[in-house]
């Protein structure tokens, strides 16, 4: 990308102090209702000129791209809201698995008895007297 930068960066340059040499005599600005006036060479007049219409052009290119970059923004935003919200999800599924599997786990002590079917409880009769 640098490299493609300078390839457009010098011609330009090079244009930009060729036209420099080239045109070294005086002009007059002035502004009509103002009693100013002001003699520069023509090109200072002419590259000052060029720089202010590519910077008013790149102020007009930029306000145009105003929406976009408010669109950006607020998808941006609303990106890190949601992955802020399910990493609070997935911590709260977290927990509740944690707490499912600790409900489920076997009691201490019943590792004797034996286990409880289907069709009834197969615990040993008891009698009391």
């Amino acid at each position: 990308m640098r490299f493609i930068a300078l390839i457009i960066a010098v011609p330009i340059a090079l244009a930009a102090v060729l036209f420099a040499i080239s045109n070294r005599g005086l002009v007059t600005l002035s502004l009509w209702p103002l009693p100013f006036t002001l003699e520069v060479p023509v090109y200072l007049a002419t590259l000052v000129a060029l720089v202010i219409g590519f910077l008013a052009g790149g102020v007009v290119a930029w306000n145009a791209q105003r929406r976009y970059r408010r669109r950006a923004r607020r998808s941006s935003d609303r990106v890190s809201y949601l992955e802020c919200e399910l990493k609070e999800t997935q911590a709260r599924a977290a927990a509740a698995e944690k707490r499912l599997a600790e409900m489920n786990r076997p009691l201490s002590g019943t590792a004797g008895l034996p286990a409880v079917t289907g069709s009834g409880a197969a615990l040993p009769a008891t009698t009391v007297h």
